[in-house]
């Protein structure tokens, strides 16, 4: 197989995966979210709602300072959403691995192999 085809497969491929990545952080979140909204309705707020799955996105205990409301919803999410959380996890890293992988390729596509 030509170089220009392997490569052009290769920066599809990594491109596809991007896309997966961004629109399962997106998808997921949007899911806790309603999740939260359906376990306390004044978690209803987007930003309030957003925070909660940040902080239990997060691997690390929340700080000493934080609100009960936020300790609670939480570890409501940590608990009843486990997997989810993983998934979130796995996205958060791949989006932003793969726009670098995306620029090397396009930097070995161009001084490399000389196919862009």
């Amino acid at each position: 197989m030509d170089k220009t085809v392997v490569f052009w497969i290769l920066f599809g491929g990594v491109g596809f995966a991007f896309a997966l990545a961004v629109q399962m952080r997106v998808m997921v979140a949007l899911v806790l979210r309603r999740a939260l909204k359906a376990w306390q309705p004044e978690l209803e707020d987007r930003l309030k709602a957003n925070s909660v799955v940040i902080a239990a996105a997060n691997r690390g205990p929340l700080a000493a300072d934080s609100e009960a409301w936020l300790s609670d919803a939480v570890t409501y999410l940590r608990d009843h959403y486990p997997l989810p959380l993983g998934h979130l996890r796995m996205a958060r890293r791949y989006s932003v691995i793969l726009p670098v992988i995306l620029i090397l390729l396009i930097a070995l596509g161009r001084f490399g192999l000389g196919v862009i």
